[in-house]
């Protein structure tokens, strides 16, 4: 996908309002079936938004009165921390970057932590504002979410000493929330309100606001 975004003015067109949503919050099934065409039909009732902000607060209004299922399956477009391949324009920009600087043991690490947190929180995939800091720093932060100990600062060979629980381990199994239920709900509102500050974030990086 392009990282070009059409002209507000010309987003009365259902196509051009994939385009645009597609570029800022990442392409998905849901996106296209659902999100689109519920936010056509507010330009076209509202009006066309001023800004390409205001595009995203429309979004985020619509996603916001889905059910949680919906909420799910469109947290699932995004990329994982991490990823590096089939990724879109943007996130190959976000994620790209670091690349060459992050030590294998680091991608290997969040790669654990990736299918660990969606064991803990099923159907969800771990999502969070990256805004610059490098991978290592996710890692900490995956583990604090989880509950786990810290791996050590700065990055050393050393933290392949600090041991993941396994996938389908006592410890794994004995943290996995209740699908629907309170803590599994306030991990997807934080997911949706990280989604939103990175969609408002690739506004900034495309000169936009």
């Amino acid at each position: 996908m392009s990282s070009s975004i059409p002209p507000l003015s010309s987003l009365l067109d259902s196509t051009v309002v994939d385009q645009a949503v597609s570029l800022l919050l990442e392409p998905s099934p849901i996106l296209h079936s659902k999100l689109t065409p519920a936010i056509t039909e507010r330009i076209k009732s509202t009006g066309t938004p001023e800004t390409y902000a205001s595009l995203v607060d429309l979004c985020a209004e619509e996603i916001g009165e889905w059910s949680l299922e919906d909420k799910a399956a469109f947290l699932g477009g995004h990329p994982l921390i991490g990823e590096v391949k089939n990724l879109s324009a943007m996130s190959a920009k976000e994620q790209g970057g670091n690349t060459v600087k992050t030590p294998e043991i680091v991608l290997k690490r969040l790669g654990h932590l990736n299918k660990l947190y969606s064991r803990v929180y099923p159907g969800l995939p771990y999502i969070t504002f990256v805004a610059g800091r490098p991978r290592a720093a996710i890692v900490q932060e995956m583990e604090r979410v989880l509950e786990l100990p810290q791996s050590p600062e700065p990055i050393p060979g050393d933290w392949s000493q600090v041991e993941l629980p396994a996938l389908d381990s006592e410890e794994a199994l004995a943290r996995v929330k209740e699908s629907g239920g309170p803590e599994w709900q306030m991990e997807t509102e934080r997911a949706l309100k990280d989604i939103w500050l990175i969609a408002k974030s690739r506004l900034q990086g495309l000169g936009l606001k």
